[in-house]
């Protein structure tokens, strides 16, 4: 009878783990899922979000809103604030979906906080840049995205005219779906911000990793100026530079005398990154050598470990023993082993939505993936694959909460997996106008024509790589940094 007691004991104990760690939503790889999963997934597009032609019927009501904070009485005018997502992430519960967009027109820039259950927007955070007016685009562009285990969010800001600054926002995730920022610092700042004699720099890639009982956030800096940037974000409220890493807490790739990657890869540009548990980073990189790859650098960024080199790769995600790689051309996930670097599989996006592949992540047995539109495509979605059965549960139940709410409508084109996009209610036929200077680098055109086949990966080493080798608050006298939100329970079509 006490064995029978004890055993029964351990069953509830296991159980309880169980459901804590499901409501921690830990996003280990499950061990069930080896290369034959890859090969078999087919994504489906479950949030697709479209700007349409709403453009113009938001001109007046643009002013009516972000100056007098009150919201226009137009049944879609929130569709404009969903075109270009680049920064991508999700509450490690699976609950909350946050995109990042970098809207052109009247569109607002910021990260839109979307609730998988009650398939409902519920919030906006932005940073406001200043007294700019419309005509000078006040609204900072919001590009990488990660999110905690402890509800917090982290969104790298750039400065809406891309000279002088990037920002770092924490804010954390609150059970009415509003997120409330924590903390709002400057990464990297020189002179006066926006200047346009200055240095012109963007933000990239975000990701967070909790390393032994640490947390470090990652800040991928580009343009005319390169650099990797590590934070200590332990104490989210108040991030502070991990002087460990690299050289004072940063890689400058820009610098002559960084000997990261070494001769035959350096870096061009930095894009999307991911973060081991042990802090191994891997960056997606576009060399000077005119190769495209994967920078393994070491958790210290003393050295850069190995390279991988992959054509027309633009994202990457360390899941188990797989190296997931999303194409810039938005075509598919490439699934590598992390060992031999050999493709194992090629997941297949429909060609109906986004240019390029910005995020994929794992949360509770489901593979994630958003892809980005551009001012000419605006139409982005979040598609999203069971791996394991559990994942196909959870798969089930977000399906289940769409069907629900009634916002899966009509996609773009028919396709046999893609829940429908939603419909334009506008009777506007004007284009929307080019977006200012997004934080894409020059070359990465919205227009441009999608790039090869992925191929086969080549290992190459990192030639003689040796050890290579802020945060304050952003007070302008002319800008005025300030966050705002939307209304709760906006039940739009996104």
């Amino acid at each position: 009878m006490k064995r029978n007691i004890r055993a029964l004991v351990c069953v509830l104990l296991c159980a309880v783990m169980m459901i804590s760690l499901a409501s921690l939503g830990v996003s280990a790889l499950s061990p069930d899922v080896t290369a034959d999963t890859w090969g078999t997934l087919e994504l489906q597009a479950l949030y697709v979000q479209s700007g349409g032609d709403v453009y113009s019927d938001l001109n007046d009501d643009y002013f009516e809103y972000w100056w007098e904070d009150e919201v226009p009485e137009l049944d879609n005018w929130f569709q404009a604030c969903t075109v270009n997502m680049r920064g991508f992430g999700m509450s490690t519960d699976g609950r909350y979906l946050y995109m990042g967009t970098l809207n052109g027109g009247t569109g607002v820039r910021g990260v839109v906080v979307y609730d998988t259950e009650r398939c409902v927007v519920t919030d906006l955070y932005y940073t406001y840049d200043g007294e700019a007016g419309l005509e000078g685009s006040p609204f900072s562009y919001a590009k990488g995205i990660d999110a905690d285990d402890r509800g917090y969010v982290y969104v790298g800001f750039a400065f809406s005219k891309n000279y002088n600054v990037v920002n770092l926002g924490i804010a954390q995730q609150k059970e009415d779906g509003t997120l409330e920022e924590v903390s709002l610092e400057s990464v990297y700042e020189f002179g006066e911000p926006g200047d346009e004699g200055g240095i012109h720099v963007g933000v990239n890639g975000v990701d967070v990793a909790k390393v032994g009982d640490k947390y470090y956030c990652y800040v991928m800096v580009n343009y005319d100026y390169d650099a990797l940037y590590c934070l200590d974000v332990t104490d989210p409220a108040n991030p502070k530079l991990n002087k460990d890493f690299g050289t004072n807490g940063c890689i400058i790739f820009s610098e002559p005398s960084n000997t990261v990657a070494g001769s035959g890869f350096t870096l061009k540009e930095g894009q999307y990154m991911d973060v081991d548990d042990d802090g191994t980073i891997w960056l997606v990189v576009n060399a000077n050598e005119g190769t495209d790859g994967i920078m393994k650098i070491a958790p210290d960024g003393s050295a850069c470990v190995e390279v991988v080199e992959l054509k027309g790769i633009y994202s990457v995600e360390h899941e188990g023993a797989f190296l997931l790689c999303g194409m810039k051309d938005g075509s598919a996930v490439v699934v590598l082993d992390d060992s031999s670097y050999e493709t194992v599989a090629s997941i297949p996006l429909t060609a109906d939505y986004g240019d390029r592949i910005t995020r994929m992540l794992v949360i509770n047995d489901v593979l994630f993936v958003a892809d980005a539109g551009n001012d000419s495509t605006n139409f982005n979605a979040v598609h999203a694959a069971p791996l394991t059965a559990a994942g196909q549960e959870f798969f089930d139940k977000l399906v289940a909460n769409l069907n629900q709410s009634g916002e899966d409508t009509e996609a773009p084109t028919e396709t046999s997996d893609a829940t429908e996009a939603p419909t334009e209610t506008s009777d506007a036929t004007e284009a929307p106008t080019e977006a200012p200077d997004e934080t894409e680098a020059p070359t990465d055109a919205g227009t441009e024509a999608p790039t090869e086949a992925p191929t086969e990966p080549v290992e190459s080493g990192c030639g003689s790589a040796l050890g290579f080798g802020v945060v304050a608050l952003l007070i302008a006298a002319a800008a005025v940094m300030m966050t705002k939100k939307y209304p709760n329970g906006l039940n739009v079509n996104i």
